[in-house]
């Protein structure tokens, strides 16, 4: 029964995007909306939609954290990040800075949650961070790369 009663997880980028553009769209439009009904005048119209803007800004932040993720891939015995290859033999060490996962919104019972981590690789010659997002994708990295380095 806890089973049943415990919200599924669903960190798909789109599904954040939609979710937070929507619902901004929703609330600024129904304050719009009583302005034009002659409810509030113009001036709280405005006010109400700029103060409501400062207080949805971190929703736009992870838009902009998402949009500007980093591309990487496991090919062989490379890791590319962003196309750059990086040889496994070269990586040292490794270590991870985890955020707090915020969220954004339910929807049918499910959490619509976002994961940040950034991971910081310590090479030979230098050391190399990225961005990860999501929860299962943070996970399978740090069980690769300290099986890597182990």
């Amino acid at each position: 029964m806890k089973e049943f009663l415990k919200s599924n997880i669903d960190e798909t980028p789109s599904m954040i995007i939609m979710g937070v553009v929507i619902l901004y769209v929703l609330v600024a439009g129904f304050i719009w909306y009583l302005m034009f009904l002659h409810r509030i005048s113009m001036l709280c119209a405005v006010i109400s939609t700029i103060v409501f803007t400062l207080i949805y800004l971190p929703r736009f932040l992870i838009i902009k954290k998402i949009v500007k993720k980093d591309d990487v891939k496991i090919i062989e015995n490379f890791i590319m990040i962003n196309g750059l290859g990086i040889d496994f033999a070269d990586i040292q060490a490794f270590r991870v800075e985890e955020s707090k996962p915020q969220i954004v919104f339910f929807i049918n019972n499910k959490m619509i949650a976002f994961y940040h981590a950034k991971f910081y690789l310590k090479l030979r010659t230098e050391e190399v961070s990225f961005n990860i997002i999501g929860s299962e994708k943070i996970r399978l990295l740090k069980e690769f790369l300290s099986q890597l380095v182990s």
